[in-house]
């Protein structure tokens, strides 16, 4: 699958291997049952202001947050252009899903819970795939089923090795 990560998270928070993000993305993708999605996955890392215009621009919603997902597959134009590959998906194609991350938001949860960084980041990223492959948590009980699904992407990640280390840096913004 294809996936393409920005990394605009503010000088906090360095940026990983792109490979290893584009390697974490997919597996995750793939283990959350997004398989044949066209145009891939792309993932944007942002700032806490960043990622708060988002949120009020597209969900009216008021602050930062950790994890935004956007389908677009169920739109009219499936991103496919004249020139495909032999899988049918063209390399110019815009991605079907999008991801809107705040590293930020990662950090200050990972301390709250006690865990890795870099482990909640890729928490939210599987969090965003899941709900493009139709998870919800919106009431108790698909939030249950929704959080097995989250341990089972979880795992495959850490046990494939595909939890690119993150770092956090004291520095002014």
């Amino acid at each position: 699958m294809k996936a393409v990560t920005i990394w605009r998270a503010g000088k906090c928070f360095p940026a990983p291997s792109r490979a290893r993000l584009r390697r974490m993305t997919a597996a995750a993708a793939e283990l959350a049952g997004l398989h044949d999605v066209p145009g891939g996955v792309c993932v944007s890392f942002l700032s806490p202001a960043g990622i708060e215009r988002v949120n009020e621009d597209f969900l009216g919603h008021h602050g930062p947050t950790d994890v935004i997902s956007f389908d677009y597959r169920a739109e009219d134009d499936p991103g496919f252009d004249d020139e495909t590959d032999a899988s049918g998906v063209s390399d110019d194609a815009d991605p079907s899903i999008e991801l809107i991350v705040c590293p930020s938001v990662a950090y200050e949860q990972a301390v709250k819970r006690g865990l890795p960084y870099a482990e909640e980041v890729a928490l939210y990223v599987a969090h965003g795939l899941l709900h493009a492959a139709g998870y919800d948590d919106l009431n108790p009980k698909a939030k249950r089923v929704m959080r097995r699904a989250e341990k089972r992407v979880m795992a495959g990640l850490r046990n494939a090795g595909l939890i690119p280390p993150m770092e956090h840096k004291d520095v002014e913004e």
